[in-house]
């Protein structure tokens, strides 16, 4: 028996059962003279907001909050196995995870040793989920741009603005590649004039194949890691115009329902571009077959800037309105015969029959990886309104998030799940909030409700869409600084303008075509949806004609942990406690400031360079060349004024380029062989993107970069410290040279140096 001590309350007590204010009283009173005096004043303080969190952590208790947090510690451990520098010992991994498991359930109280031990189990889950997941995906790549005749089993076929056909293959033969070395998917473009091979057909010729590149910086989107796991194994381009195979390909059912559907989307979309030529045709397509290689960049670009680019991806919002307009649709429909309405379910009907549009609108979008993710979500919803429960709740969130980081955990790490499920959980949280606080007042009888006619329902409207883009465009702002580095300052108000004509008819309208369609009426709902859509698109370009900057720049990871934490507590907990999320967020702005751009970097092709002049701006060597990639580290890096190259640069064409960094440091980018013995005397780094062999005999720069560089490490980017003879020169690179299965499979063959 523990020794009872005596309480504020002059009770016994045992030293187990006492309370946090009692336990601080006793350390108090141990406590002579001066230090007990200040230590009294500490206690009337610190005491009761012992014994109210006390109260509190036990209501999010009952509440179920610790389920919310499942995912959240099992994507920490995903998180944790990605960026690990060496592959964990999967069996130790396991064992570690089942046996703090089986700690935690052996214990009778759940108190912090329980809810401790449970969190370290699922970051070790986490961590053995994202090494399964990367060794059973992924497959062969193509690890060197190579050119090749091939043949192969057409899965899917789209065209874009200017005739060209983008094909989604799985590879039956490529020249010079054995049968146990092929991808399993290739995805290739035909610019030349052809007769497009449809999706279930064989397609044959010669194709450049080249290798996923890796990020514009390190430490930037990884295209190709995403691409590994989705088993693409290159990219490219048919040179000259392919044709179509007599061959027959054996295929699984799995590759002949994805092509049939694939024929299936190719048909409608191009039936929408005849009901509705030119750009709204375009994005009409895009919103109902989701195919968006035919939308013109420069919209996309308004769309993005205006804050309204959510449109343009088939996501939850375009989910869930073609799911609540068939739920809704077929009730009102049934509520016109009271037989079915007294007798039966109709409501369940009408579910049942959203859940059957939502996997069909699953499919006919191409069923990619976010729209994945928001079929799941409503999935569960819809499940829950089946077994007669509460359809939005956090809960729900959280069982899709588990389903989708145990199916595909390296979806932690994609920008559209930590969008989606920060805006969805978002909303849910501040709408239940809103929910529960209407009951209070109803409770308390604190105002009679008020009819306030047509005007105040319209506000009313408007008030819940202006909070509905508050919230999301709040909870996403965060990851688009991040992985985007920008932001949308006329969002709010861009939404406000243009989701009331998304929601009320462009996508009713999407849906009543596609029902119109087995029948040739699709133009009847067409027309009046490409007006509807030329609206958004007018609204998007009004928009974005106020002059405000967009561009943050690249940030410290602090701000996204500081962002993601407060987010988190602010969203997952109940009570007062969530407020607590308030402190990280507040904390925010002293973390925010633009990293500053490198010394020099070089890309992975070598085509474009980037150097830092005596203003701190990122100045291109070659402006005109890869601008997808320059793009990139424009936004990373903004620049205060134009890179000033002339101060600089001494030479640079297509042969050669010199410059000289504002330390003083030579440098020589060399395309052409002749050139180097010259380059090698007067450089001190060296950059010769195409030679594989580069041997300086009379004097040695003090950093040689050579074309098998960049193809194994990708991007480099350096830092320069200390001036001339005396810098030193710090190379970090977008791909690294470790062992993990994503970077081992795109690592090309040594190549002899000769």
């Amino acid at each position: 028996m523990p020794k009872p001590v005596p309480t504020s309350s002059g009770l016994m007590m045992p030293v187990g059962a006492a309370s946090g204010g009692e336990l601080l009283e006793i350390l108090v009173s141990e406590r002579p003279g001066w230090l007990q005096g200040w230590q009294t004043r500490l206690f009337d303080i610190v005491a009761p907001l012992v014994d109210q969190t006390a109260i509190l952590l036990e209501r999010e208790r009952d509440c179920g909050v610790a389920f919310h947090f499942v995912p959240v510690f099992l994507g920490l451990g995903i998180i944790v196995y990605f960026c690990a520098p060496a592959e964990p010992v999967l069996p130790i991994v396991i064992a570690s995870a089942v046996l703090v498991f089986i700690a935690a359930k052996r214990q009778t109280i759940h108190g912090p040793g329980y809810f401790s031990a449970m969190a370290i189990a699922l970051v070790l889950g986490g961590i053995a989920a994202g090494q399964i997941r990367s060794q059973s995906a992924g497959g062969p790549v193509i690890a060197i741009e190579t050119t090749a005749r091939l043949s192969a089993l057409v899965l899917g076929a789209e065209t874009n603005r200017k005739g060209g056909v983008r094909y989604l293959l799985r590879p039956m033969q490529i020249e010079g590649v054995a049968s146990d070395k092929l991808p399993f998917r290739l995805r290739l473009t035909a610019a030349s004039r052809h007769q497009e091979i449809k999706p279930g057909d064989m397609i044959e010729g010669t194709a450049r194949l080249q290798p996923f590149s890796g990020p514009a910086f390190p430490g930037g989107h990884d295209f190709g890691f995403y691409n590994w796991f989705d088993g693409l194994g290159a990219t490219g381009f048919f040179m000259g115009a392919p044709s179509r195979s007599a061959t027959y390909a054996t295929a699984s059912m799995a590759e002949r329902s994805l092509a049939a559907m694939n024929r299936l989307r190719g048909l409608m979309s191009q039936r929408i571009r005849d009901a509705v030529p030119g750009e709204a045709g375009d994005i009409c397509a895009a919103l109902i077959t989701g195919e968006r290689i035919a939308v013109d960049e420069a919209t996309e670009e308004s769309f993005r800037r205006s804050g309204l680019a959510h449109i343009l991806s088939i996501s939850g919002l375009h989910m869930a309105l073609v799911t609540i307009a068939v739920v809704a649709g077929l009730r009102f429909v049934l509520s016109y015969s009271a037989r079915l309405t007294l007798h039966y379910p109709v409501r369940k009907w009408a579910v049942a029959a959203g859940f059957a549009s939502a996997t069909f609108y699953l499919f006919l979008s191409g069923a990619d990886v976010a729209t994945q993710r928001s079929y799941l979500m409503i999935a569960i919803m819809l499940a829950a309104m089946l077994a007669d429960r509460r359809a939005m709740t956090l809960r729900n969130v959280a069982m899709a998030a588990l389903v989708i980081l145990c199916l595909t955990p390296e979806a932690v790490l994609e920008p559209g799940f930590q969008m989606s499920f920060a805006a969805t959980g978002a909303l849910v949280a501040g709408y239940g909030s809103y929910a529960d606080f209407n009951k209070r007042r109803a409770a308390l009888n604190e105002k009679k409700r008020r009819n306030f006619g047509l005007a105040g329902t319209l506000a009313k409207h408007l008030g819940g869409l202006a909070a509905t883009s508050l919230l999301a465009g709040f909870a996403t702002g965060l990851f688009a600084v991040w992985h985007f580095h920008r932001i949308a300052p006329m969002g709010l108000f861009a939404n406000l303008v243009a989701m009331p004509l998304t929601s009320f008819a462009v996508m009713p309208l999407a849906l009543l075509s596609v029902l119109l369609m087995p029948y040739g009426l699709e133009a009847i709902a067409l027309k009046p949806m490409g007006l509807a859509v030329d609206g958004v698109v007018a609204i998007s370009n009004w928009v974005n004609q106020v002059p405000l900057v967009d561009g943050t720049g690249q940030q410290p990871l602090s701000l996204l942990l500081a962002g993601t934490a407060g987010l988190l507590v602010l969203i997952v907990l109940n009570t007062r406690l969530r407020w607590l999320g308030l402190v990280p967020l507040a904390i925010m702005p002293l973390l925010y400031g633009t990293v500053e751009p490198p010394d020099l970097i070089v890309s992975q092709n070598g085509r474009a360079i980037g150097l830092r002049d005596s203003k701190g701006n990122l100045a291109l060597l070659y402006p005109g060349k890869d601008r997808f990639i320059t793009g990139i580290w424009q936004r990373a890096w903004p620049a205060n004024g134009i890179g000033d190259t002339k101060s600089l640069v001494s030479q640079c064409d297509k042969e050669r380029c010199a410059a000289k960094t504002p330390k003083g440091v030579r440098i020589e980018i060399i395309y052409k062989p002749e050139l180097l013995k010259a380059a090698c005397e007067t450089a001190d780094i060296l950059i010769a993107p195409r030679l594989r062999y580069v041997n300086c005999k009379a004097a040695k720069p003090a950093l040689v970069l050579k074309r098998g560089d960049f193809e194994t490490s990708g991007t480099h980017m350096i830092a320069i410290s200390g001036k001339a003879e005396k810098a030193k020169f710090k190379v970090t690179t977008s791909i690294k040279t470790d062992n993990r299965p994503w970077n081992l499979a795109r690592r090309p063959p040594q190549q002899p140096d000769n």
